[in-house]
Formats: C-alpha cells, sequence, structure tokens
C-alpha cells in the first residue's frame, strides 16, 4: 500500500490549536448561524473570543483526558491559515466507534476544502485510531454536508425526526455512519484517481 501522510494533505494540513490566535478566527466564523450551532448545545449566537477559548479549551482538556477525543484545526499549507476544525469525539475503544464534526468556516473554504479534510479525517480515525466505524451528525437543511457525506460513500443510517428547530421550522437530524470495509474500498478508489 501506498504510504499517504497522516497530518499532511495536498492543499491543507493538520496542526494543534493554537489558543492564543484560533479562537479570534473561529469567533469570526460564529457570525454565521451554522457554524455557532455546531460549536454550542446553547441558542445559537455569535460567540465571543472568550467563549470561543472555553469551548475549544474544553475539548483539548477531553484530549489531554485520553477520553477518547482528538482536536486538530485544519490549516491551509500554502499560508497556515486557519480554514476548520476537525474534533473526533467519544471513542469506544471496546466498539472501535466515534463521532466526528468537521467544521469550516468560511463558504469558499468548504468549497475548496472540505472533501480533503474529511478524506484526512477518515485516514486519521481508521488507520491511526483503528477505528471500525465513524458516524457524522448533519441537520437535514445542511444539504453541502449531506452532498459530501454521499458522494465519499456514507449511508445514511439514522433519520431522528423533526429533532432541531431552525429557521422557523423544525428539521430532521441524520446521523451518517462509514465501517472500516467501506473506507478500504473508498481509499482504494482515491488512490487510483491520484
Amino acid at each position: 500500500m501506498n504510504h499517504i501522510p497522516l497530518y499532511d494533505g495536498r492543499n491543507i494540513r493538520l496542526t494543534p490549536i493554537d489558543l492564543e490566535k484560533d479562537p479570534q478566527i473561529v469567533a469570526n466564523w460564529t457570525c454565521r448561524f451554522e457554524i455557532a450551532r455546531r460549536l454550542t448545545d446553547k441558542p445559537a449566537h455569535p460567540l465571543t473570543v472568550f467563549e470561543v477559548k472555553k469551548i475549544l479549551e474544553g475539548w483539548l482538556k477531553e484530549t489531554e483526558k485520553g477520553t477518547g477525543s482528538y482536536l486538530y484545526a485544519l490549516r491551509e499549507r500554502s499560508d497556515d491559515r486557519l480554514v476548520g476544525i476537525m474534533h473526533i469525539a467519544g471513542v469506544a475503544w471496546v466498539h472501535g466507534a466515534a463521532t466526528f464534526d468537521l467544521v469550516l468556516g468560511e463558504c469558499d473554504d468548504w468549497k475548496r476544502f472540505a472533501r480533503e479534510a474529511l478524506e484526512m479525517t477518515l485516514r486519521y480515525a481508521f488507520d491511526e485510531l483503528n477505528l471500525f466505524r465513524v458516524t457524522a451528525r448533519v441537520e437535514e437543511h445542511d444539504e453541502p454536508a449531506q452532498d459530501l457525506y454521499r458522494a465519499a460513500q456514507f449511508f445514511l443510517e439514522v433519520r431522528q425526526r423533526q429533532a432541531v428547530f431552525h429557521n422557523g421550522r423544525y428539521w430532521d437530524r441524520l446521523s451518517f455512519g462509514m465501517l472500516r470495509p467501506e473506507w478500504m474500498t473508498f481509499q482504494s478508489q482515491l488512490l487510483e484517481v491520484a
């Protein structure tokens, strides 16, 4: 099998979170409602730098405790600009399962980097953490995320009916899953294209 770098992609790379610089950038992203909702379970609102820093610190503490949480910044290789966050949480080692979330701050960055960020996340989850299954949860109105997971051959496994209130109506919460054998098939297709 070809060696593929774990932390370096074609256009982006995984790095540690910088608690001095990154909270300001992420706070700016939270002016977009959908980003704010993904960072906190409280009612969505533009978050302050202090609030974002506390959220990131909490996620980092989970990582340091070894509770099955992993957090990385996604940075553009050309200029080291923060474009997103990759968060794997709730690893159940006995089952080899976890959930993950990708947050890309700008719409243009989603278009440019989402596919690559997903590939890197899956490579980390399956090749480094040796997981057997991963799950991504999205809200029904988030069509770009649904398109991303379907294109990567995820299966829609759970539809939680009308679980999310957004923009004046209730939407379903969707759980997309991928198993290791499916990842191996998807990865071999990626290598054929490369």
